[in-house]
Protein backbone atom coordinates (compact mmCIF):
# COMPACT_ATOMS: atom_id res chain seq x y z
CA UNK A 1 0.00 0.00 0.00
CA UNK A 2 1.20 3.31 -0.92
CA UNK A 3 0.53 6.92 0.49
CA UNK A 4 0.70 10.35 -0.38
CA UNK A 5 1.72 13.84 3.11
CA UNK A 6 -0.07 15.01 5.62
CA UNK A 7 -0.06 17.89 7.85
CA UNK A 8 2.09 18.03 10.64
CA UNK A 9 4.17 14.87 9.62
CA UNK A 10 6.69 16.46 7.31
CA UNK A 11 9.65 15.35 9.30
CA UNK A 12 8.34 11.55 9.12
CA UNK A 13 7.62 11.73 5.62
CA UNK A 14 11.44 12.38 4.78
CA UNK A 15 12.18 10.15 7.04
CA UNK A 16 10.69 7.44 5.38
CA UNK A 17 11.71 8.15 1.98
CA UNK A 18 14.81 7.66 3.58
CA UNK A 19 14.91 5.22 5.64
CA UNK A 20 12.31 2.78 3.86
CA UNK A 21 14.29 3.46 0.55
CA UNK A 22 11.33 4.48 -1.26
CA UNK A 23 11.74 5.47 -5.22
CA UNK A 24 12.23 9.05 -5.91
CA UNK A 25 9.02 8.73 -8.08
CA UNK A 26 7.03 7.87 -4.94
CA UNK A 27 8.61 10.49 -2.87
CA UNK A 28 7.78 13.10 -5.59
CA UNK A 29 4.32 12.02 -5.66
CA UNK A 30 4.09 12.61 -2.11
CA UNK A 31 4.82 15.92 -1.90
CA UNK A 32 2.89 17.13 -5.40
CA UNK A 33 0.12 15.16 -3.95
CA UNK A 34 0.24 15.71 -0.63
CA UNK A 35 -3.72 18.32 -0.73
CA UNK A 36 -5.01 16.86 -3.84
CA UNK A 37 -7.12 14.20 -1.92
CA UNK A 38 -8.06 16.51 1.20
CA UNK A 39 -11.53 16.05 1.82
CA UNK A 40 -11.21 12.54 1.14
CA UNK A 41 -9.13 11.28 4.21
CA UNK A 42 -10.91 9.24 7.11
CA UNK A 43 -13.68 8.85 4.98
CA UNK A 44 -16.00 5.35 4.23
CA UNK A 45 -18.22 3.61 1.84
CA UNK A 46 -20.53 6.39 -0.27
CA UNK A 47 -19.25 9.38 1.15
CA UNK A 48 -15.35 8.38 -0.07
CA UNK A 49 -16.57 7.62 -3.01
CA UNK A 50 -18.68 10.49 -3.82
CA UNK A 51 -15.38 12.49 -2.60
CA UNK A 52 -12.80 10.91 -4.86
CA UNK A 53 -15.41 11.52 -7.72
CA UNK A 54 -15.01 15.10 -6.75
CA UNK A 55 -11.08 15.20 -6.85
CA UNK A 56 -11.02 13.71 -9.94
CA UNK A 57 -13.70 14.69 -12.35
CA UNK A 58 -14.11 17.12 -15.02
CA UNK A 59 -10.64 15.80 -16.36
CA UNK A 60 -9.00 17.35 -19.26
CA UNK A 61 -10.68 15.02 -22.48
CA UNK A 62 -8.52 13.78 -25.08
CA UNK A 63 -9.31 12.95 -28.85
CA UNK A 64 -9.47 9.05 -29.74
CA UNK A 65 -6.70 9.46 -32.74
CA UNK A 66 -4.88 11.30 -30.37
CA UNK A 67 -4.34 8.10 -27.89
CA UNK A 68 -1.65 7.21 -30.20
CA UNK A 69 0.41 10.14 -29.75
CA UNK A 70 0.22 9.75 -25.67
CA UNK A 71 0.82 6.36 -25.67
CA UNK A 72 4.98 6.83 -25.77
CA UNK A 73 4.86 8.64 -22.57
CA UNK A 74 2.00 6.28 -20.77
CA UNK A 75 2.97 2.88 -22.46
CA UNK A 76 6.86 2.00 -23.26
CA UNK A 77 8.57 -0.47 -21.91
CA UNK A 78 12.61 0.12 -20.49
CA UNK A 79 13.44 -0.68 -24.67
CA UNK A 80 11.01 1.55 -26.24
CA UNK A 81 8.38 -0.75 -27.17
CA UNK A 82 4.64 -0.41 -26.61
CA UNK A 83 3.75 -1.85 -22.92
CA UNK A 84 0.96 -4.80 -24.16
CA UNK A 85 -0.22 -5.52 -20.86
CA UNK A 86 -2.32 -8.26 -23.02
CA UNK A 87 0.91 -9.85 -24.45
CA UNK A 88 4.14 -8.42 -22.30
CA UNK A 89 5.60 -11.63 -20.31
CA UNK A 90 7.42 -9.41 -17.02
CA UNK A 91 11.33 -11.15 -17.06
CA UNK A 92 10.62 -13.06 -20.15
CA UNK A 93 10.35 -12.56 -23.78
CA UNK A 94 6.98 -12.31 -25.39
CA UNK A 95 6.14 -13.38 -28.98
CA UNK A 96 6.06 -10.06 -30.59
CA UNK A 97 6.33 -6.36 -29.62
CA UNK A 98 5.35 -3.13 -31.17
CA UNK A 99 7.04 -0.10 -32.14
CA UNK A 100 4.90 2.97 -31.42
CA UNK A 101 3.31 4.08 -34.40
CA UNK A 102 3.83 1.22 -36.28
CA UNK A 103 1.72 -1.28 -37.19
CA UNK A 104 -1.57 0.46 -35.99
CA UNK A 105 -4.57 -1.62 -36.16
CA UNK A 106 -6.62 -1.46 -39.37
CA UNK A 107 -7.09 -5.49 -39.92
CA UNK A 108 -5.70 -8.74 -38.04
CA UNK A 109 -6.05 -12.11 -38.54
CA UNK A 110 -3.81 -13.38 -35.36
CA UNK A 111 -1.33 -12.45 -32.61
CA UNK A 112 1.33 -10.13 -33.85
CA UNK A 113 -0.56 -8.38 -36.51
CA UNK A 114 -1.44 -4.71 -34.99
CA UNK A 115 -2.02 -2.84 -32.03
CA UNK A 116 -5.04 -0.86 -30.88
CA UNK A 117 -6.93 1.15 -27.96
CA UNK A 118 -8.42 -1.39 -25.41
CA UNK A 119 -10.81 0.07 -23.53
CA UNK A 120 -10.61 -2.33 -20.46
CA UNK A 121 -13.84 -1.00 -19.11
CA UNK A 122 -15.67 -2.05 -22.34
CA UNK A 123 -17.23 0.86 -24.52
CA UNK A 124 -20.23 -1.22 -24.85
CA UNK A 125 -20.52 -0.77 -20.81
CA UNK A 126 -20.76 3.08 -21.05
CA UNK A 127 -22.41 3.32 -24.28
CA UNK A 128 -19.62 5.09 -26.07
CA UNK A 129 -20.24 7.76 -24.36
CA UNK A 130 -17.81 11.12 -24.04
CA UNK A 131 -15.66 11.55 -21.93
CA UNK A 132 -15.20 7.89 -20.85
CA UNK A 133 -14.41 6.80 -24.49
CA UNK A 134 -11.15 8.58 -24.61
CA UNK A 135 -10.25 8.35 -20.67
CA UNK A 136 -6.77 7.44 -20.26
CA UNK A 137 -6.60 5.74 -16.96
CA UNK A 138 -8.32 2.45 -18.58
CA UNK A 139 -7.39 2.70 -22.06
CA UNK A 140 -3.89 0.66 -23.16
CA UNK A 141 -2.23 -0.62 -26.49
CA UNK A 142 -3.00 -3.95 -26.91
CA UNK A 143 -2.46 -6.75 -29.48
CA UNK A 144 -5.97 -6.50 -31.92
CA UNK A 145 -6.56 -9.68 -31.80
CA UNK A 146 -6.48 -10.07 -28.21
CA UNK A 147 -8.18 -7.20 -27.36
CA UNK A 148 -11.15 -8.85 -30.14
CA UNK A 149 -10.72 -12.05 -28.30
CA UNK A 150 -11.37 -10.54 -24.85
CA UNK A 151 -14.42 -8.63 -26.51
CA UNK A 152 -16.86 -6.76 -24.00
CA UNK A 153 -16.57 -9.72 -21.21
CA UNK A 154 -15.82 -8.98 -17.78
CA UNK A 155 -12.33 -9.43 -15.97
CA UNK A 156 -12.49 -12.80 -14.19
CA UNK A 157 -10.59 -16.33 -13.57
CA UNK A 158 -10.66 -19.14 -15.70
CA UNK A 159 -10.38 -22.70 -14.88
CA UNK A 160 -10.60 -24.51 -18.45
CA UNK A 161 -9.68 -21.72 -21.11
CA UNK A 162 -11.43 -22.05 -24.52
CA UNK A 163 -8.81 -19.66 -25.82
CA UNK A 164 -5.58 -18.90 -24.38
CA UNK A 165 -3.11 -15.99 -25.97
CA UNK A 166 0.44 -16.43 -26.23
CA UNK A 167 1.59 -14.40 -22.93
CA UNK A 168 -1.01 -16.57 -20.96
CA UNK A 169 -4.05 -14.18 -21.18
CA UNK A 170 -7.05 -16.77 -21.29
CA UNK A 171 -10.82 -16.39 -21.97
CA UNK A 172 -13.12 -19.42 -20.37
CA UNK A 173 -16.28 -19.71 -18.17
CA UNK A 174 -15.76 -17.75 -14.95
CA UNK A 175 -14.56 -20.03 -11.40
CA UNK A 176 -14.75 -16.88 -9.38
CA UNK A 177 -17.48 -17.19 -6.78
CA UNK A 178 -20.37 -15.11 -8.04
CA UNK A 179 -20.97 -15.34 -11.55
CA UNK A 180 -20.52 -18.66 -13.93
CA UNK A 181 -20.30 -16.37 -17.58
CA UNK A 182 -17.36 -16.01 -19.88
CA UNK A 183 -14.58 -14.02 -18.53
CA UNK A 184 -11.04 -12.91 -19.48
CA UNK A 185 -8.29 -13.55 -17.74
CA UNK A 186 -5.10 -11.31 -17.76
CA UNK A 187 -1.73 -12.16 -16.67
CA UNK A 188 -1.14 -12.57 -12.72
CA UNK A 189 1.24 -9.20 -12.51
CA UNK A 190 -1.16 -7.12 -14.47
CA UNK A 191 -4.77 -7.99 -12.53
CA UNK A 192 -3.96 -5.16 -10.01
CA UNK A 193 -3.17 -2.62 -12.69
CA UNK A 194 -6.28 -3.22 -14.62
CA UNK A 195 -8.37 -4.10 -11.44
CA UNK A 196 -7.17 -0.42 -10.32
CA UNK A 197 -7.96 0.56 -13.57
CA UNK A 198 -11.96 -0.58 -13.16
CA UNK A 199 -11.87 1.22 -9.90
CA UNK A 200 -11.20 4.69 -11.23
CA UNK A 201 -14.43 4.13 -13.68
CA UNK A 202 -16.74 3.54 -10.91
CA UNK A 203 -15.51 6.44 -8.46
CA UNK A 204 -14.69 8.74 -11.83
CA UNK A 205 -18.01 8.31 -13.34
CA UNK A 206 -20.38 7.84 -10.44
CA UNK A 207 -23.12 10.19 -10.49
CA UNK A 208 -21.94 10.70 -14.41
CA UNK A 209 -23.26 7.64 -15.42
CA UNK A 210 -27.44 8.05 -16.98
CA UNK A 211 -26.76 6.87 -20.01
CA UNK A 212 -24.64 4.35 -19.18
CA UNK A 213 -25.69 0.68 -19.58
CA UNK A 214 -25.59 -2.60 -17.28
CA UNK A 215 -23.66 -5.58 -17.89
CA UNK A 216 -22.92 -8.85 -15.99
CA UNK A 217 -20.46 -7.23 -14.14
CA UNK A 218 -21.86 -3.57 -13.30
CA UNK A 219 -24.80 -1.36 -13.04
CA UNK A 220 -23.84 1.20 -14.70
CA UNK A 221 -20.55 2.75 -12.78
CA UNK A 222 -21.86 0.44 -10.07
CA UNK A 223 -19.36 -2.50 -9.47
CA UNK A 224 -21.47 -5.50 -8.59
CA UNK A 225 -20.53 -7.26 -5.58
CA UNK A 226 -18.73 -10.26 -7.32
CA UNK A 227 -16.59 -7.58 -9.58
CA UNK A 228 -16.11 -5.42 -6.86
CA UNK A 229 -14.87 -8.87 -4.68
CA UNK A 230 -12.47 -9.82 -7.61
CA UNK A 231 -11.38 -6.96 -8.48
CA UNK A 232 -10.39 -6.41 -4.79
CA UNK A 233 -8.79 -9.81 -4.01
CA UNK A 234 -6.71 -8.80 -7.57
CA UNK A 235 -5.75 -5.30 -6.53
CA UNK A 236 -3.94 -6.69 -2.84
CA UNK A 237 -2.24 -9.42 -4.61
CA UNK A 238 -0.69 -7.75 -7.18
CA UNK A 239 0.33 -4.19 -5.50
CA UNK A 240 1.10 -1.22 -7.12
CA UNK A 241 4.17 -1.21 -9.13
CA UNK A 242 6.49 1.51 -10.81
CA UNK A 243 5.01 0.81 -13.98
CA UNK A 244 1.32 2.48 -12.55
CA UNK A 245 3.29 4.94 -10.94
CA UNK A 246 4.96 6.32 -13.57
CA UNK A 247 2.09 5.69 -16.31
CA UNK A 248 -0.46 7.76 -13.43
CA UNK A 249 2.38 10.70 -13.16
CA UNK A 250 1.81 10.54 -16.96
CA UNK A 251 -1.37 10.77 -17.22
CA UNK A 252 -1.99 13.06 -14.84
CA UNK A 253 0.33 15.56 -17.46
CA UNK A 254 -2.34 14.95 -20.14
CA UNK A 255 -5.94 14.75 -18.36
CA UNK A 256 -4.97 16.77 -15.21
CA UNK A 257 -6.48 14.33 -12.41
CA UNK A 258 -5.15 11.11 -11.04
CA UNK A 259 -6.36 7.81 -10.33
CA UNK A 260 -6.82 7.14 -6.59
CA UNK A 261 -6.23 3.82 -6.34
CA UNK A 262 -2.89 3.92 -7.42
CA UNK A 263 -1.73 6.92 -5.22
CA UNK A 264 -4.09 5.28 -1.88
CA UNK A 265 -4.25 1.70 -2.69
CA UNK A 266 -6.20 1.54 0.97
CA UNK A 267 -9.42 3.48 -0.43
CA UNK A 268 -10.48 0.24 -2.34
CA UNK A 269 -11.17 -1.36 1.25
CA UNK A 270 -13.36 1.85 2.60
CA UNK A 271 -15.49 1.89 -0.37
CA UNK A 272 -16.07 -1.94 -1.27
CA UNK A 273 -15.08 -3.64 1.61
CA UNK A 274 -16.60 -1.62 5.15
CA UNK A 275 -17.32 -5.00 6.32
CA UNK A 276 -14.38 -5.97 6.24
CA UNK A 277 -12.58 -6.62 9.68
CA UNK A 278 -9.18 -5.11 10.39
CA UNK A 279 -6.06 -6.81 9.63
CA UNK A 280 -2.10 -6.61 9.71
CA UNK A 281 -0.70 -5.98 6.46
CA UNK A 282 2.43 -5.79 7.65
CA UNK A 283 4.86 -4.59 10.44
CA UNK A 284 8.02 -2.65 8.62
CA UNK A 285 10.98 -0.74 10.81
CA UNK A 286 11.30 2.88 10.06
CA UNK A 287 14.36 3.55 12.02
CA UNK A 288 16.09 1.92 15.33
CA UNK A 289 13.21 3.44 17.51
CA UNK A 290 10.05 3.15 15.47
CA UNK A 291 7.89 0.96 13.49
CA UNK A 292 5.49 1.29 10.94
CA UNK A 293 2.49 -1.15 11.60
CA UNK A 294 -0.08 -1.28 8.15
CA UNK A 295 -3.56 -2.53 7.97
CA UNK A 296 -5.97 -3.68 5.63
CA UNK A 297 -8.52 -1.01 7.03
CA UNK A 298 -9.11 2.47 8.35
CA UNK A 299 -8.61 2.21 12.06
CA UNK A 300 -10.81 4.59 14.49
CA UNK A 301 -8.03 7.28 16.01
CA UNK A 302 -9.93 6.95 19.68
CA UNK A 303 -8.65 3.43 19.93
CA UNK A 304 -5.25 2.88 17.59
CA UNK A 305 -4.42 6.13 19.70
CA UNK A 306 -4.52 3.98 23.56
CA UNK A 307 -0.71 3.15 23.59
CA UNK A 308 -1.62 -0.19 25.94
CA UNK A 309 -3.43 -1.39 22.79
CA UNK A 310 0.10 -2.35 21.56
CA UNK A 311 2.53 -4.80 23.65
CA UNK A 312 5.58 -5.31 22.66
CA UNK A 313 7.38 -8.35 23.67
CA UNK A 314 9.60 -8.31 26.98
CA UNK A 315 12.46 -5.83 26.69
CA UNK A 316 10.11 -3.11 24.98
CA UNK A 317 6.85 -3.38 26.76
CA UNK A 318 4.44 -0.20 25.30
CA UNK A 319 5.11 2.11 22.89
CA UNK A 320 6.97 5.07 23.93
CA UNK A 321 4.78 6.95 20.88
CA UNK A 322 1.84 6.68 19.03
CA UNK A 323 0.94 8.62 15.55
CA UNK A 324 -2.08 7.96 13.82
CA UNK A 325 -2.09 7.77 10.51
CA UNK A 326 1.19 8.24 8.16
CA UNK A 327 0.86 10.13 5.38
CA UNK A 328 -2.55 10.76 5.55
CA UNK A 329 -3.42 7.02 5.43
CA UNK A 330 -4.98 6.02 8.59
CA UNK A 331 -4.68 2.73 7.74
CA UNK A 332 -1.09 3.35 8.90
CA UNK A 333 -0.07 3.67 12.25
CA UNK A 334 3.78 4.58 13.32
CA UNK A 335 4.78 3.10 16.88
CA UNK A 336 8.09 4.79 18.76
CA UNK A 337 9.75 2.37 21.22
CA UNK A 338 12.73 2.28 22.89
CA UNK A 339 15.67 0.88 21.21
CA UNK A 340 15.23 -1.69 18.48
CA UNK A 341 18.23 -4.58 18.90
CA UNK A 342 19.63 -5.27 15.17
CA UNK A 343 18.76 -9.02 13.81
CA UNK A 344 16.33 -9.39 16.63
CA UNK A 345 12.68 -10.76 16.23
CA UNK A 346 10.09 -9.13 17.78
CA UNK A 347 6.89 -9.90 18.85
CA UNK A 348 3.74 -7.06 19.00
CA UNK A 349 0.77 -8.12 20.82
CA UNK A 350 -2.45 -5.75 18.83
CA UNK A 351 -5.77 -5.62 20.71
CA UNK A 352 -9.20 -3.51 20.99
CA UNK A 353 -8.75 -1.76 17.96
CA UNK A 354 -11.32 -1.74 14.94
CA UNK A 355 -12.27 -0.02 11.37
CA UNK A 356 -13.13 3.99 11.25
CA UNK A 357 -16.57 2.24 10.69
CA UNK A 358 -16.62 0.61 14.22
CA UNK A 359 -15.97 -2.96 12.60
CA UNK A 360 -14.00 -4.65 15.24
CA UNK A 361 -10.29 -6.28 14.60
CA UNK A 362 -9.72 -9.69 16.25
CA UNK A 363 -6.82 -9.46 19.03
CA UNK A 364 -3.66 -10.89 17.36
CA UNK A 365 0.18 -11.26 17.59
CA UNK A 366 2.73 -10.37 14.87
CA UNK A 367 6.10 -10.97 15.00
CA UNK A 368 8.70 -9.14 12.61
CA UNK A 369 12.73 -9.12 12.79
CA UNK A 370 14.74 -5.92 12.82
CA UNK A 371 17.30 -5.20 10.14
CA UNK A 372 21.56 -6.01 10.94
CA UNK A 373 22.98 -8.83 13.09
CA UNK A 374 25.24 -5.96 14.77
CA UNK A 375 25.84 -1.79 14.66
CA UNK A 376 27.92 -1.51 12.13
CA UNK A 377 28.53 1.63 10.14
CA UNK A 378 27.47 0.66 6.39
CA UNK A 379 27.50 4.14 5.55
CA UNK A 380 30.81 3.25 2.85
CA UNK A 381 28.31 0.07 1.44
CA UNK A 382 27.74 -0.13 -2.28
CA UNK A 383 24.41 -0.76 -2.78
CA UNK A 384 23.03 -2.72 -5.83
CA UNK A 385 22.23 -0.84 -8.94
CA UNK A 386 18.84 -1.93 -8.75
CA UNK A 387 16.01 -4.69 -7.28
CA UNK A 388 16.17 -8.11 -9.36
CA UNK A 389 14.49 -11.22 -9.45
CA UNK A 390 16.69 -13.99 -11.07
CA UNK A 391 15.48 -16.89 -13.11
CA UNK A 392 14.72 -20.53 -10.10
CA UNK A 393 17.93 -23.31 -10.89
CA UNK A 394 17.36 -25.88 -11.51
CA UNK A 395 14.16 -25.44 -14.20
CA UNK A 396 11.84 -27.60 -14.16
CA UNK A 397 12.60 -29.21 -10.72
CA UNK A 398 11.48 -32.07 -8.47
CA UNK A 399 11.40 -31.24 -5.05
CA UNK A 400 13.51 -28.51 -4.47
CA UNK A 401 15.35 -25.15 -6.64
CA UNK A 402 17.18 -22.11 -5.82
CA UNK A 403 15.55 -18.43 -6.23
CA UNK A 404 18.41 -15.88 -6.20
CA UNK A 405 16.92 -11.85 -5.84
CA UNK A 406 18.57 -8.63 -4.91
CA UNK A 407 17.43 -5.75 -3.20
CA UNK A 408 18.58 -2.13 -4.11
CA UNK A 409 17.60 -0.74 -0.73
CA UNK A 410 16.46 -2.47 2.88
CA UNK A 411 13.03 -2.57 3.60
CA UNK A 412 9.56 -4.92 4.01
CA UNK A 413 10.22 -7.60 1.51
CA UNK A 414 7.68 -10.61 0.14
CA UNK A 415 8.51 -13.57 -2.55
CA UNK A 416 5.61 -15.81 -2.74
CA UNK A 417 4.82 -18.44 -5.35
CA UNK A 418 1.05 -18.22 -6.95
CA UNK A 419 -0.37 -21.00 -9.06
CA UNK A 420 -1.93 -20.49 -12.50
CA UNK A 421 -5.04 -18.99 -11.73
CA UNK A 422 -3.30 -16.33 -9.19
CA UNK A 423 -3.76 -18.71 -6.06
CA UNK A 424 -0.98 -17.93 -3.49
CA UNK A 425 0.76 -21.37 -2.49
CA UNK A 426 3.57 -20.68 -1.08
CA UNK A 427 5.17 -17.69 0.93
CA UNK A 428 9.27 -17.82 0.69
CA UNK A 429 9.76 -14.52 2.12
CA UNK A 430 7.95 -12.23 4.46
CA UNK A 431 9.65 -9.75 6.73
CA UNK A 432 12.25 -6.96 6.33
CA UNK A 433 15.28 -7.21 4.75
CA UNK A 434 18.59 -5.82 3.96
CA UNK A 435 19.80 -4.33 0.30
CA UNK A 436 22.17 -6.83 -1.11
CA UNK A 437 21.88 -10.34 -2.71
CA UNK A 438 19.63 -13.20 -1.13
CA UNK A 439 18.91 -16.63 -1.92
CA UNK A 440 16.00 -19.06 -1.05
CA UNK A 441 15.20 -22.43 -1.13
CA UNK A 442 11.67 -23.45 -2.61
CA UNK A 443 10.53 -27.01 -1.48
CA UNK A 444 7.15 -28.19 -3.09
CA UNK A 445 6.42 -29.72 0.07
CA UNK A 446 5.89 -26.26 1.35
CA UNK A 447 3.48 -25.59 -0.41
CA UNK A 448 -0.38 -25.27 0.11
CA UNK A 449 -3.09 -27.44 -1.41
CA UNK A 450 -2.02 -30.28 -3.69
CA UNK A 451 0.65 -29.96 -5.73
CA UNK A 452 0.82 -30.66 -9.52
CA UNK A 453 2.89 -30.54 -12.58
CA UNK A 454 2.57 -27.79 -13.94
CA UNK A 455 3.90 -23.45 -14.46
CA UNK A 456 3.53 -21.41 -11.64
CA UNK A 457 3.99 -18.08 -10.72
CA UNK A 458 6.89 -16.36 -8.37
CA UNK A 459 6.93 -12.77 -7.30
CA UNK A 460 8.96 -10.26 -5.55
CA UNK A 461 7.41 -7.49 -3.66
CA UNK A 462 10.09 -4.63 -2.22
CA UNK A 463 9.14 -1.46 -1.68
CA UNK A 464 7.67 0.20 -4.93
CA UNK A 465 9.44 -3.06 -7.03
CA UNK A 466 7.12 -5.91 -8.27
CA UNK A 467 8.89 -8.45 -10.40
CA UNK A 468 7.19 -11.90 -11.77
CA UNK A 469 9.12 -14.48 -13.72
CA UNK A 470 7.47 -18.41 -14.10
CA UNK A 471 9.20 -22.31 -12.73
CA UNK A 472 7.65 -24.87 -13.81
CA UNK A 473 7.31 -28.36 -11.55
CA UNK A 474 7.57 -31.74 -13.23
CA UNK A 475 6.68 -34.96 -10.82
Amino acid sequence: MHYPSSTGVKKTIILLCVVAVWSTARCWQQKTAADYYAGAYKTYGVTLRAALHNIIKGHTSVTYSGLYTYFPSTDTKSNGKVWDVYSDIPGGIPAYEYSHGVKQCGTYGGEGDCYNREHSWPSSWFNDQTPSYTDMFHLYPTDGYVNNRRSNYPYGTVASATWTSTNGSKVGTCSFPGYSGTVFEPITAYKGDLARSQMYMSVRYYTEDGGWSTSPATNKSDLLPWYSNLLYDWSIRDTVSQKEIDRNNAVYGIQHNRNPFIDHPEFAAEIWKTDMPPSVVSVVQANTASLIIDFSRYLDSTAAAMKTNFVLDGNIGNPTGIQWGVNNDVSKLLLTTSSLAAGTTYTIQIKNLKSINGVAMSDTVVAFKTAGTTAVDESDKILPASTALGQNYPNPFNPTTEIRFTLQGSGFTSLKVFDVLGREVATLVNEYQQAGEHQVQFDIHSMRGTVSSGVYVYRLAAGNTNIAKHLMILK
